[in-house]
């Protein structure tokens, strides 16, 4: 009987263990590389053009966090976002809202992913929009589309 107990624990474990390592493999980390072509903000910071990578910092959680950082390394920005569903995308998207020359990061969806990363407005963009409304200035949004 204890033979058969210590055979069953075995086996529970080495399944745990493969579907553990299953999930790992299917929830990588994924990264998408832009050409930003204009100084953009991530929550409280102000990025100038470049080219950057964008990766999701905890895949698995249901409040994801993006890493936004410089090709050398040297800048970066984090920002929280909410996941969200969408239409299946071919290629990687990145989604700013812009104020007449103010541009905010706003979005990423993931080639191949159908789900949304949206980021909150931070205080600032608020004060920006309010201040664009009250002038009725420009605003829109752009989107840059990355393979």
């Amino acid at each position: 009987m204890k033979r058969h107990v210590l055979t069953a624990i075995a086996i529970i474990f080495i399944y745990g263990v493969m579907v553990v390592g299953a999930h790992a493999q299917t929830t990588g980390s994924q990264i998408m590389r832009a050409d930003i072509p204009f100084t953009f903000t991530v929550g409280q910071k102000s990025l100038p053009p470049g080219i950057y990578t964008v990766s999701i910092l905890n895949p698995t959680s249901d409040r994801p966090a993006l890493r936004i950082r410089s090709a050398n390394g040297r800048l970066s920005a984090i920002v929280q976002t909410a996941s969200g569903g969408g239409s299946f995308a071919d290629d990687s998207k990145l989604v700013f809202r812009r104020y007449g020359d103010r541009y905010f990061f706003a979005q990423a969806q993931m080639g191949g992913d159908a789900t949304t990363l949206t980021a909150a407005k931070s205080q600032a963009e608020r004060a920006i929009e309010r201040s664009v409304v009250k002038q009725n200035g420009e605003r829109g949004v752009v989107a840059i589309v990355s393979k």
